[in-house]
């Protein structure tokens, strides 16, 4: 999770650094950056959760329980005693695709945040999101 916040927030606070204020903006492909930016941060949290759920991996364990532990279980169902055993709950999360989600994610925060009239502030206690609203 640090890493993650770490890499928002450098994304977040380069923004500004890299603006090229000498030309006025059109704000005519902004929109198409947002709705963009919304579709991938959708689409990586829905790759996160899958990562964590569905698409579970069996070559890792969950939790604190020691690798191996899930295919120890499936041995143990050849003995009748455990053949009732459900060792799914020992699969462990898929992490490429849980990191992968939260990049997407990041990304698509990064691409909002670009496409409209919002910026973010960061300061050492708190950071802080704004949008302009004109008239």
């Amino acid at each position: 999770m640090r890493v993650v916040a770490c890499c928002l927030t450098v994304l977040l606070a380069a923004a500004p650094v890299f603006a090229d204020d000498s030309q006025p903006r059109s704000t005519e492909g902004r929109g198409a950056m947002f709705w963009t930016g919304l579709a991938l941060g959708v689409a990586g949290v829905a790759t996160s959760v899958l990562g964590v759920t569905a698409f579970r991996v069996d070559d890792t364990s969950s939790g604190n329980a020691p690798n191996g532990t899930y295919q120890a279980c499936l041995a143990q169902r050849v003995d009748p005693i455990y053949a009732t055993n459900s060792c799914d709950a020992l699969k462990g999360k898929n992490r490429p695709m849980l990191w992968g989600g939260v990049a997407a994610s990041v990304l698509g925060a990064a691409l909002m945040i670009r496409g409209s009239n919002t910026s973010a502030e960061i300061s050492q206690h708190a950071v802080r999101v704004s949008h302009t609203i004109r008239f």
